[in-house]
């Protein structure tokens, strides 16, 4: 049995909560029948038995001094919250007054202290609405090279959430229905989870970069290509198109991060021949990266390589702000400085100086990289840094493909921590895992370069093929 049963049977999804930072409100978003709402249970501490104070109270850990002021646990909490939309739903979706993108519904319980009370609900325009406009760029600002076409946020149908930062979405369109997408971007959910604590502009610039970033580089077949859609919304009564999203191809294969999972679950190895083809992919994708398009991506794990129509990776996620703790190559968390000598090794000193930051101070993480990233500072001035980082991290995603550990590594916190070791993998010849202990050497001057790497993949390749 699941929380948002009573909401499923309307053929519903609960879909997201989230509270606010000053800790007086709950909001919820579900999406069904076409329409995407979002709720909002405010705490009244002139009734702290209400529906909506337990809500509040449960949710933010507010201390009570009576048990039925909040709700045994979290699970309890969530039940009742999708129960009572579902009992409003109906309505809601039916009125007028919810059809704007910047209404959101308040929740009360019209005043009955019961356990099952009656719900009531108002909707009403959002002033944080135009907040939220506020931080979009128009078009021309993007100056994006590629030619766009551009479609109305409101004509997006929302099917479900998909993985990664931010709001990744799977949805259809009105006058295509039977298409599927995917829409990235910021929505006004976003905003609202994010603007109290100021993350949302940096959000915003981070997305407009990659937007720009992929626009810009050239074709590889294994990098994402640049959306060819823009998702923009406009103020009431202003023609101006502000630019909230991409609308971008859907790849049902999924993540290779998924695919290694469920041939885990279902106890088979991936065959061989298809482990040799997306290695060379992958290595191919991060060799582009670096070395024709001279820049980095910083993400590189299997979770960031979709499997296309053609069973081919595709590398995404350009944001270029975050990293993985599993992949991570240990030298990028902040505290080395690295040259490159006249015989082409690097030197890496620890840095010793006064607490040094180039990332926003609301960059969410504890990690070294959340507070000094030096990615963008070895690209200019150590490119040769930067590409062996990325060799690790390209390298450990192939260990994985290899190996396929049946792990999910939920809980590491240093890329230390996971042992390359290749228990189960007979089926792996030596020279393969020779390359990839290479790749994942803690010591970067002894890592092969992407060149080398590709290569070695282009001949193991033939040699499967022959």
């Amino acid at each position: 049995m699941y929380e948002d049963d009573a909401l499923n049977k309307l053929g519903v999804v609960g879909e997201w909560i989230w509270g606010d930072d000053e800790e007086t409100a709950v909001f919820a978003q579900a999406y069904g029948h076409g329409r995407t709402l979002i709720f909002q249970f405010a705490s009244d501490q002139g009734r702290p038995f209400s529906l909506p104070s337990r809500i509040v109270n449960c949710y933010h850990d507010v201390q009570v001094t009576d048990p039925n002021a909040s709700f045994a646990d979290r699970p309890s909490m969530r039940a009742a919250l999708w129960l009572a939309l579902s009992s409003i739903w109906p309505d809601c979706i039916e009125s007028p007054q919810t059809a704007g993108s910047d209404v959101i519904i308040d929740v009360g319980d019209a005043g009955s202290e019961e356990p099952e009370p009656q719900i009531s609900w108002v909707a009403r325009h959002d002033a944080r609405f135009n907040d939220y406009l506020d931080i979009l760029s128009p078009i021309d600002q993007l100056s994006l090279q590629q030619p766009t076409d551009t479609i109305d946020f409101k004509a997006l149908v929302r099917q479900n959430q998909l993985g990664g930062r931010g709001c990744a979405t799977l949805v259809t369109t009105a006058s295509c229905p039977q298409s599927q997408f995917v829409f990235k971007g910021i929505d006004f959910r976003t905003y609202l989870i994010d603007y109290e604590s100021g993350h949302i502009l940096d959000q915003v610039k981070t997305f407009y970069r990659a937007v720009k970033l992929v626009d810009g580089m050239p074709h590889h077949p294994n990098v994402k290509v640049p959306a060819p859609t823009l998702v923009t919304i406009r103020k009431p009564g202003d023609h101006t198109e502000l630019v909230c999203g991409t609308l971008e191809a859907f790849f049902p294969g999924g993540t290779l991060k998924r695919h290694i999972e469920e041939f885990n679950t279902a106890g088979q190895r991936i065959p061989l021949s298809q482990k040799v083809l997306w290695c060379h992919q992958m290595a191919a994708a991060v060799a582009h990266t670096h070395l024709v398009a001279h820049t980095y991506h910083m993400d590189i794990k299997p979770g960031n390589f979709l499997i296309d129509e053609n069973q081919k990776l595709v590398l995404i996620d350009w944001e270029q702000n975050d990293a993985p703790a599993t992949t991570a190559a240990p030298e990028i968390d902040g505290s080395w400085d690295v040259e490159q000598s006249a015989d082409g090794s690097l030197l890496y000193t620890k840095y010793a100086g006064p607490e040094r930051r180039n990332m926003p101070d609301t960059t969410p993480g504890q990690r070294g990289w959340n507070v000094w990233n030096c990615f963008p500072v070895w690209a200019e001035r150590c490119p040769k840094a930067a590409e062996l980082a990325e060799v690790f991290s390209v390298g450990r995603c192939m260990w994985m493909l290899l190996r396929q550990p049946e792990t999910d590594f939920e809980g590491i916190e240093n890329t230390q921590d996971i042992l390359e070791d290749w228990t189960g993998c007979e089926d792996i010849p030596e020279s393969f895992k020779r390359a990839v202990e290479k790749c994942v050497d803690h010591d970067p001057n002894k890592r092969m370069g992407l060149e080398e790497l590709v290569a070695f993949w282009e001949n193991a390749k033939q040699a499967v093929e022959a």
